[in-house]
């Protein structure tokens, strides 16, 4: 059975990525820019015995009077996507993008399966955060802000 772990390091170290990994918990923690309005995000990546989740943590949260627009945006960019989902965390108002890599039974693990596992959250946030600032403030509405990031809008 393939080391997940050091696969998934071996990846980050030939692509020149600077992380902290915590070999206790098994989570590697760093941060990226995001070319929208949220500037950067933080990326943890999560192992277990089976398989690993990377998750895009966003820097801004969903208040109470803007949870709803949300929720309805992220509901309409969740739909019909392939590998992961934006998450939103009700009770707090954080919001994140995740990606589960199931490598049970592999014996080896694709360069190709680890770089999208990493670079999907990345790119989803850059193509939907500039709604979820928008939203998050208050300054918009969830079908313009799909629109405009699924590239329907005017802008």
């Amino acid at each position: 059975m393939v080391n997940i772990i050091e696969a998934v390091r071996d990846f980050l170290d030939a692509d020149d990525w600077h992380y902290d990994y915590n070999a206790e918990k098994q989570i590697i923690e760093c941060g990226a820019k995001v070319k929208c309005k949220l500037k950067n995000i933080r990326l943890l990546i999560s192992f277990n015995d089976k398989g690993y989740t990377v998750f895009a943590r966003i820097p801004i949260s969903a208040e109470e009077d803007t949870m709803n627009d949300v929720m309805r945006y992220i509901t309409m960019a969740n739909y019909g996507l392939r590998n992961g989902n934006f998450e939103l965390d009700v009770r707090d108002g954080e919001l994140r993008y995740k990606v589960y890599t199931n490598c049970a039974d592999l014996e080896e693990l694709p360069k190709r399966m680890i770089q999208d596992s990493i670079y999907i959250p990345w790119i989803m946030v850059e193509r939907y955060g500039n709604g979820l600032a928008a939203l998050c403030m208050g300054f918009s509405t969830p079908d313009e802000e799909i629109k405009k990031a699924e590239g329907n809008g005017e802008d």
